[in-house]
């Protein structure tokens, strides 16, 4: 056993909140081990044009994988839904804990002074996902892209550039901004992103053992989930233009799953639902999903995305 650990994650406020509840959680759950947290600027930071010309959401994990693989942290904290699906994890690396996931909804927050979307509103999202929810929900307005951290993305707010953005709920939890939220997203209606609001740990496949004590950490209904949305993003091969949600739930000793695929403007959505046993395979649920979706047609909105290798 380690006894001591460097935790690595992005230099957002998000993500050093997020690794320093990591490291609150380890010196509780194994007070023998000394934390050290450290901040990384990733690709997906420094650049604010379109992800798929740097590799997509690979961008926001690439570089702490690579600071994994040359040894300088000992622990990457990745929020999973940037980890992308339809890539391999690195041969020498290994996802090796899921925290609890906190509330995976997105929601809407919009400028002071308005409580409603009206027609005229520009509302903003630079997720494939998002823009093809709020095209259904909301088929008149004009929706932009938005790149940044979430200060910079309520500074633009507040500057008028916009009238309204959809964030992630937890996020904003996480940061005490939740008082700005307008309305909160049903999952019915607005399927949320594959692994959000989980947080994962991920390690050097030849630190397995000597890293077990992050296992203390590990949510076993998080961890059940993320395998089934994770085994249906795999099969689909979406990539960093394709607006696919999933998400799956415990409801008593069954699974619950959704699987959406949606043309980009918000005009068609391919959906398919399934449950099964709790005890059973969650790959088996996510491959029946995906399935499903590509039986229904989902595959011409699943087009190829031109980026760099995740690993190089």
């Amino acid at each position: 056993m380690h006894k001591s650990i460097i935790i690595g994650t992005r230099d957002s406020n998000m993500a050093m909140q997020m690794a320093n509840n990591v490291a609150w959680q380890l010196k509780e759950a194994a007070p023998e081990i000394k934390v050290e947290v450290r901040g990384f600027k990733s690709d997906g930071d420094k650049f604010m044009g379109d992800l798929a010309t740097i590799g997509g959401k690979g961008a926001f994990v690439r570089n702490l994988d690579h600071k994994l693989l040359t040894g300088e942290i000992d622990c990457a904290v990745h929020s999973l839904k940037d980890i992308p699906g339809d890539i391999e994890c690195h041969k020498d690396l290994k996802h090796l804990a899921m925290l609890e996931r906190e509330d995976p909804r997105d929601c809407l927050v919009m400028r002071e002074g308005l409580s409603e979307v009206s027609s005229d509103h520009v509302l903003a999202t630079s997720s494939p996902r998002r823009r093809a929810f709020l095209k259904k929900l909301f088929p008149e307005n004009k929706i932009i892209p938005l790149r940044g951290n979430v200060n910079t993305r309520f500074r633009k707010l507040r500057e008028g550039e916009f009238d309204g953005m959809v964030l992630s709920y937890a996020g904003l939890v996480r940061l005490n901004l939740e008082q700005h939220v307008t309305r909160i997203l049903s999952p019915d209606d607005f399927v949320p992103a594959v692994g959000q609001g989980v947080v994962c740990l991920k390690v050097r496949r030849e630190d397995v053992n000597a890293c077990q004590y992050l296992r203390l950490l590990n949510n076993t209904q998080a961890e059940i989930t993320t395998t089934a949305e994770r085994e249906m993003l795999w099969v689909l091969k979406g990539d960093c233009h394709s607006a696919i949600a999933g998400y799956c739930r415990f409801e008593g000793d069954q699974l619950f799953m959704t699987g959406v695929v949606a043309a980009p403007n918000g005009t068609d959505f391919i959906e398919a639902s399934a449950s099964q046993r709790a005890e059973a395979s969650p790959e088996e649920l996510g491959r029946k999903i995906a399935e499903e979706l590509l039986e229904k047609g989902a595959r011409k909105y699943l087009g190829a995305c031109a980026r760099l290798p995740l690993y190089s």
